[in-house]
């Protein structure tokens, strides 16, 4: 099998943006975020180092910070429960052109993925999956991310439904560099997703154990 570990580790390098986290990191070294420059009339300008300064990949020990930073992971992402629609934003929902079960149903269509299939291999309740693709519940992130990955969907339709969803990417959540990662890179192998979960102490999806771990 091909050992893809040390790609994704150089890929949460540049995209982690957790900086208060980082930055507190043994190893990490702070980096002078004030510049100067002289200007063509001879006045000199002041300016800071954008963000992306703080990035991981910036450090000359990147490899044994990031080994720190392994052991100090704890996923915190509980999304378990499903909000119900009210009864006017079901209405609204079922008006509206885009929605997320529309969308969603469209998905599920283009990538030829039935709903048996997919409560084979996601550990929900049939009433909630019934429930989301009818747009009485609101789906949670973590089950967009599950479903992206068992569905092998793109990255950009992944876009679409977090979009859908009221939700997006976010880089200061290891969760989400690690999913990012692997839809962006194309890894659908269940045995892969778990390591790579496992690596980067990634859990709360819906998963079921002969999939993934959850």
């Amino acid at each position: 099998m091909y050992d893809f570990i040390h790609d994704l580790d150089d890929y949460f390098c540049e995209t982690y943006e957790n900086y208060d986290k980082l930055v507190l990191l043994p190893g990490y070294k702070m980096p002078v975020m004030q510049a100067t420059k002289v200007l063509e009339n001879g006045r000199t300008y002041a300016y800071t180092l954008p963000s992306s300064t703080l990035k991981l990949a910036n450090q000359e020990k990147k490899t044994e910070i990031l080994a720190a930073a392994k052991e100090r992971m704890v996923d915190l992402t509980f999304s378990f429960s499903f909000r119900t629609h009210s009864l006017f934003s079901q209405l609204r929902t079922k008006l509206a052109k885009y929605s997320f079960h529309k969308m969603f149903a469209k998905m599920r269509a283009r990538y030829n993925v039935s709903d048996e299939e997919m409560l084979s291999q996601m550990d929900v309740l049939p009433e909630i999956w019934k429930g989301i693709c009818s747009g009485k519940y609101l789906p949670t992130k973590n089950f967009i991310f599950t479903f992206a990955l068992v569905a092998q969907i793109s990255m950009d339709d992944t876009k679409i439904l977090l979009q859908l969803a009221d939700c997006a990417f976010d880089f200061r959540h290891v969760k989400d560099v690690v999913i990012s990662y692997l839809l962006g890179t194309k890894v659908y192998n269940p045995n892969m997703i778990e390591r790579a979960l496992a690596e980067y102490k990634v859990g709360n999806l819906f998963f079921k154990k002969e999939t993934a771990e959850s």
